[in-house]
């Protein structure tokens, strides 16, 4: 996942290799999205099934939230190589612009010396321990499968119309400022990243499941009201919703990696796991932004999105719920031993 975004940093551009950069490019970064379909998952199975007793939920939070914190970092670096970049460019007299390179190139370099870190960090990890599964001949029943695809594709819809595309929406639809849209959102990111830790400690004392069913049930009911309340909303309002927002979806991200191991752990193992997350995060993460502009355009709602988190909560709801009476029946899913 970091060898591509490392290349990416010596790419030709297109004035200089005309299509063969774009090919290239479009090459570099499908790899890089099927290396991190497949990272995240495992790195939360990992965690969870080499991690017990109390602080096993809070272990899994930590791994859940490195990715969005990872996102925040992304996008202050950005704001951060735009404002160098913009400095640099009034310096003709001191610095010659052949001396600077393409500032769009400057996260990715950034990435050189960071792979090699990762690289020695991930090849320092004992790999005997990564599965932590028997060898025992194992039934394999499709409901952990359609019970995951719910939860993850719920989840993800969630993560990616209220945490990743909401800046676009308050601008494009609302007519928010640039700048309020994104200091709200890098606001939001750090709320998001912070209550997700907060809910893998609290997990110690209300079971997963249990969380989890709470966010989804509370995010279906209350979608609507809140995406009324971003109308017209002044910057605090802006503020406050998207932090009610990324409290809520907390209860989910926090802990699903709590969860989702503990169905697949006698049955799918670690493929359960990766091919669920990774196809419910393509199919209805990755196409969430694209949905919710749609139904705006078509149905002249601003509200439109929300409809469709509403929708997908209905259906993940009682899955949520299920697996919480499966919970206080059978205790498989609790963070405390």
């Amino acid at each position: 996942m970091a060898g591509p975004a490392s290349v990416i940093a010596l790419l030709p551009t297109y004035e200089t290799a005309g299509y063969v950069a774009t090919v290239a490019l479009l090459g570099l970064k499908l790899v890089q999205g099927f290396c991190a379909g497949g990272q995240l998952p495992l790195t939360g199975y990992f965690v969870s099934l080499n991690s017990s007793g109390k602080n096993r939920g809070l272990y899994c939070a930590i791994s859940a939230a490195s990715g969005f914190l990872g996102m925040l970092l992304a996008s202050e670096t950005i704001l951060t190589v735009q404002l160098i970049a913009s400095t640099l460019s009034n310096q003709h007299g001191i610095i010659p612009a052949k001396y600077v390179p393409d500032p769009w190139r400057w996260p990715f370099i950034i990435c050189i010396p960071l792979s090699i870190l990762v690289y020695k960090a991930r090849t320092s990890v004992d790999g005997s321990r990564e599965l932590c599964e028997d060898g025992s001949p194992r039934h394999r029943p499709a409901m952990p499968l359609l019970q995951a695809f719910f939860l993850v594709a719920f989840m993800e819809i969630v993560i990616y119309s209220v945490l990743v595309w909401m800046p676009a929406y308050l601008h494009t639809y609302l007519g928010v400022s640039r700048t309020d849209a994104g200091a709200t959102h890098s606001i939001t990111l750090l709320i998001f990243s912070l209550s997700m830790v907060g809910i893998g400690y609290f997990s110690r004392f209300v079971a997963p499941s249990t969380l989890v069913f709470i966010g989804t049930a509370l995010i279906s009911v209350s979608c609507v009201p809140l995406f009324f309340a971003l109308q017209n909303a002044a910057f605090f309002t802006l503020m406050a919703v998207q932090a009610v927002f990324g409290v809520l979806a907390s209860c989910v991200v926090g802990v699903i990696f709590v969860v989702l191991p503990e169905l697949f752990r006698k049955n799918w193992g670690s493929f359960g796991m990766v091919v669920t997350y990774s196809v419910a995060t393509a199919v209805f993460g990755g196409t969430a932004p694209i949905v919710c502009a749609y139904l705006i355009d078509a149905s002249h709602l601003l509200t439109a999105p929300a409809i469709y988190i509403l929708i997908t909560g209905v259906l993940a709801t009682p899955v949520a719920f299920r697996l919480m009476q499966q919970d206080k029946a059978h205790l498989p899913l609790r963070a405390v031993s």
